[in-house]
């Protein structure tokens, strides 16, 4: 659909969360995106480890800046495989009351090198995995957990996710393809 994939998730995103919002960011193809599309409107608003690409790192930057400035609204941005990486972070955020918003996007792929292997007419090798529940994932850590699959959800689910008085897990289910 043309209304919704990544591009729409991380312009739902700013549109609603506050301008003093501290987001992060981990590698992937929504990491490409989102750093040419996220507004930064003060220093340090948007973490990222660019040079290394490493995969899994918004999470504990996300829960850092959130346990500096408690107050603030924080948002991790993560492929799927990335937080998968370091699902079991969410132990601590849950056990420190962390109210950080972790917005995953869930396509079943290593979506940027899936296209490179396409784009260079490789075979589609190592790129695909299973459909985790991510959002279970986030309620079995004691946090909330959310599936959206259109904008609509999405900002039902950051307007909820800023007032709780706990972590909120969104999988932001897209295309497989939607980077294309």
């Amino acid at each position: 659909r043309d209304d919704w994939g990544p591009a729409q998730v991380i312009t739902t995103c700013r549109a609603v969360l506050p301008r003093d919002t501290l987001a992060t960011v981990d590698s992937g193809a929504h990491r490409i995106l989102l750093s040419q599309m996220w507004p930064c409107y003060f220093p340090r608003a948007l973490t990222q480890s660019t040079g290394l690409c490493t995969m899994g790192c918004a999470m504990p930057l996300a829960m850092g800046a959130q346990i500096v400035e408690p107050d603030r609204t924080v948002v991790s941005f993560s492929g799927d495989a990335g937080f998968l990486m370091v699902a079991g972070e969410l132990a601590t955020a849950a056990e420190l009351g962390l109210k950080t918003i972790f917005v995953v996007f869930v396509d079943a792929s290593l979506a940027l090198i899936e296209l490179k292997q396409r784009q260079r007419q490789m075979p589609n090798v190592g790129v695909d995995f299973g459909q985790t529940n991510i959002a279970a994932v986030g309620r079995a850590f004691g946090g909330l957990g959310v599936d959206v699959r259109s904008r609509t959800e999405l900002e039902a689910a950051l307007r909820d996710a800023m007032t709780a008085e706990r972590f909120t897990l969104i999988a932001a289910h897209i295309d497989r393809r939607a980077y294309d």
